[in-house]
């Protein structure tokens, strides 16, 4: 009887986890279909919608998780998306850091694949001239690949990195499109992101357009204006502690794993309790 009983607790317990897991793939799930009925523009799409109807997915996984949509009824609505962002205010200048997420696409008659890889942004904001508040739509970008970020989390704080990105079309391109601005060969202008270690822990970001090795330079689509760059913004030891979490965190989410991973992991345990056995 004993043993009959802490097997029964056992089941008990593995059905929990079993029913967490796929609630979490059916949150991620709803998500990934928001993001394949409607254009990408870097914002994080809440799970609340059900995939569109000409997509066939497993009923064990479309069915399960919908309580998080409580948490909204007071709002009469379910948000669609998300803008994951996060801002440190210095003297002359802020500097934001947002997400852009990955591109989905059908994979077969019932699967979904990262068609393109998202990314973490910069945004260097300059102060307005009259001091007050800050000219946001002047704002400077700098888009970390993936690879980038872990470039980042290897070497700060000890070490200074230096980023450059070419402007050349199409190649380092730091705008949404993912197009970039035609140049002449001999006429390269770089985008150049320095981070420098500084006195009590601090760590120096640094924006800058440079030409031959010479900064302060115009960029190309606004060659005859008068410089924004270059911008500074110094983090102390606890702002770059966020960063670094930021960092850390979004790796999985710009690369789509969690995503595809919570649904492949779903989609084998519902075969599995359906009788089926794993194909690889």
């Amino acid at each position: 009887s004993s043993t009959m009983t802490m097997f029964t607790k056992h089941l008990a317990h593995l059905s929990s986890r079993a029913a967490s897991r796929c609630s979490s793939a059916s949150r991620r799930l709803s998500a990934v279909s928001s993001t394949l009925s409607t254009p990408s523009d870097g914002a994080l799409p809440l799970a609340g919608s059900r995939p569109s109807q000409d997509m066939s997915w497993p009923s064990s996984i479309t069915t399960i998780g919908n309580s998080h949509n409580r948490s909204f009824s007071s709002m009469g609505m379910m948000p669609r998306r998300g803008f994951p962002q996060y801002t440190m205010f210095g003297p002359d200048s802020a500097l934001s850091i947002r997400a852009v997420l990955p591109q989905f696409r059908r994979a077969g008659t019932d699967g979904v694949s990262v068609e393109r890889r998202g990314k973490l942004v910069f945004e260097f904001i300059p102060r307005n001239p009259s001091g007050a508040g800050f000219a946001w739509s002047e704002k400077t970008l700098f888009s970390l690949s993936v690879e980038e970020v872990g470039l980042l989390l290897s070497q700060l704080p000890g070490n200074g990195v230096e980023l450059s990105h070419s402007m050349n079309y199409g190649v380092g391109s730091d705008n949404e499109s993912g197009g970039g601005v035609m140049q002449e060969a001999g006429d390269l202008v770089e985008k150049v992101l320095t981070i420098e270690p500084g006195d009590a822990a601090t760590l120096n970001f640094k924006i800058d357009y440079m030409k031959n090795g010479v900064g302060g330079q115009s960029p190309p689509q606004f060659e005859n204006a008068i410089p924004t760059t270059p911008l500074e913004v110094t983090l102390q030891a606890g702002e770059f502690e966020v960063f670094k979490s930021i960092f850390q965190t979004s790796i999985p989410y710009i690369l789509g794993w969690n995503t595809t991973m919570d649904i492949a992991s779903a989609a084998a345990m519902s075969k599995g309790m359906n009788g089926g056995g794993n194909q690889y």
